[in-house]
């Protein structure tokens, strides 16, 4: 899926990189809701190198 400005966007459930070409700026708002409101997120296995590299 292409996002373009001013664009919202739900993601329910899998995976969702975020990512801008260089001398772009970006900015990525998460939101929690529900009764529970409890962080469950887990990085893509094939991308965990890029965390582990930091």
């Amino acid at each position: 899926m292409t996002v373009h400005d001013h664009d919202v966007v739900m993601v329910p459930r899998g995976y969702h990189p975020v990512g801008a070409p260089h001398g772009y700026d970006i900015y990525n708002l998460n939101v929690m809701a529900g009764e529970k409101r409890i962080w469950k997120f887990q990085n893509d296995p094939k991308h965990e190198w890029i965390v582990e590299m930091n």
